[in-house]
């Protein structure tokens, strides 16, 4: 009885292995990708602080986010950005930049410890950031907050 279940199941590996895509290649070396072993090095930019000027934060991170997932918030970021670039000319040439709480400009630390980590495009034009939030589909105060960077 058992014999029907694993020859069944034997059938379905061999078929199911046919329809598996092939790795994807990458063009520009005509190799497959591998996998990442290597542990992701975040890279954090100290955040400008010039008076007159604002930074939209994207996202204030709890310090028990792991790096790879900081990684891909980066990255999609800097990937929105880019694809909205065209509803507003401010936005050309921006990427989501990573900030740590102590190279925060003061006006923006919050209040709550546990933010530790700051996801931030800029530096703009204090009157300018408020549209560039729409301009990104983002809500403003809540997953764009345009900052004034000194008060």
């Amino acid at each position: 009885m058992a014999l029907p279940l694993v020859i069944g199941i034997g059938i379905g590996v061999l078929i199911g292995d046919g329809l598996r895509p092939p790795a994807a290649e990458d063009t520009r070396t005509g190799t497959a990708p591998t996998a990442r072993n290597e542990p992701v090095q975040l890279e954090y930019t100290d955040m400008p602080c010039d008076p007159g000027s604002s930074v939209l934060v994207l996202h204030s991170l709890e310090g028990a986010m792991s790096a790879e997932d900081v990684d891909v918030l980066l990255r999609y970021e800097t990937m929105w950005v880019k694809h909205r670039e065209n509803a507003n000319p401010a936005l050309r040439d921006q990427t989501a930049l990573l900030t740590r709480r102590d190279d925060v400009c003061d006006a923006i630390v919050p209040d709550d410890p546990r933010f530790t980590q700051f996801v931030w495009i800029g530096p703009f034009q204090s009157a300018v950031a408020p549209s560039l939030c729409e301009a990104l589909l983002k809500v403003v105060g809540k997953n764009c907050i345009p900052a004034q960077v000194v008060r």
